[in-house]
């Protein structure tokens, strides 16, 4: 496998995800009604997602011609080719749609490199605030807020904490999980959309993000890096085991992301 993960290749992903992100903050400012159409699965998708698709598809082959990038917004790579895949981009040119649409604020741009079916570098771009997470594997994580740069460090806790604060989904069918928040003594919760949730973790805002929803690869892999080198960590509900990517199905199984847990 080709040694690319370092700080010169999050300084090359980071300019890509800079670019996307002025082009979707300028559409997401000046356009106050986006057209919107359906996607076969019935998933909104506007001009916005097309355009980041092209702006980060077009970065990330500057970067390196040869590695294949799984995109929301690009086509579809049947397994048989994906299988020989050891080193690939994974990339949600918007995650978070919905949000986009409703004008919430809660959306995102996802990059991340997969390398041995393990997200090991993530880059998100949130145009709203302006903000880039980052972070790779064993290099810590970080954020840019307009040229400041600051370290991210998960909030410590133990599950017999009270008030631990939770964070779900909007769409999150809460009675689902409700005897998962039994567990816990006087739990918090709020929700948020999209890859915001990896984010407030990731920066010590949360503890605790349970998701039971069957979700795509390219909606936690980012996610999932900036929060671990945070001092987080993301396991499948069923076996307490790490997400894997690039699998047969780009599906996520329900999961639950930690921040820093002590008795895990």
């Amino acid at each position: 496998m080709r040694e690319l993960v370092n700080e010169k290749l999050v300084i090359e992903v980071l300019k890509v995800a800079s670019e996307a992100m002025q082009q979707i903050a300028s559409i997401y400012n000046h356009s106050e009604n986006v057209a919107v159409s359906q996607k076969a699965d019935g998933s909104p998708v506007t001009a916005a997602d097309h355009i980041s698709n092209e702006i980060i598809a077009r970065g990330l082959k500057n970067i390196d011609p040869a590695l294949p990038i799984i995109s929301e917004e690009g086509p579809t790579v049947p397994w048989e080719d994906r299988k020989n895949y050891d080193l690939l981009w994974m990339v949600d040119p918007i995650d978070g749609t919905y949000g986009f649409i409703n004008r919430t604020g809660d959306f995102s741009i996802n990059i991340a490199l997969i390398a041995e079916q393990m997200p090991v570098l993530g880059v998100v771009a949130t145009p709203v605030n302006q903000r880039l997470y980052y972070a790779y594997s064993g290099g810590g994580a970080y954020v840019n807020n307009r040229g400041k740069v600051r370290k991210l460090s998960a909030s410590l806790f133990s599950r017999q904490d009270r008030e631990l604060n939770f964070i779900c989904s909007p769409t999150q069918k809460i009675d689902e999980i409700d005897h998962y928040f039994q567990k816990f003594e006087k739990p918090k919760i709020q929700f948020r959309g999209g890859t915001i949730k990896f984010l407030l973790l990731a920066d010590g805002k949360a503890h605790i993000y349970p998701c039971n929803k069957i979700i795509n690869e390219w909606d936690t892999a980012a996610g999932q890096v900036i929060l671990e080198e945070s001092g987080g960590l993301v396991l499948r509900a069923d076996n307490d085991q790490p997400l894997k990517y690039n699998k047969t199905e780009l599906k996520n199984p329900p999961f639950i992301a930690y921040g820093d847990i002590q008795d895990l």
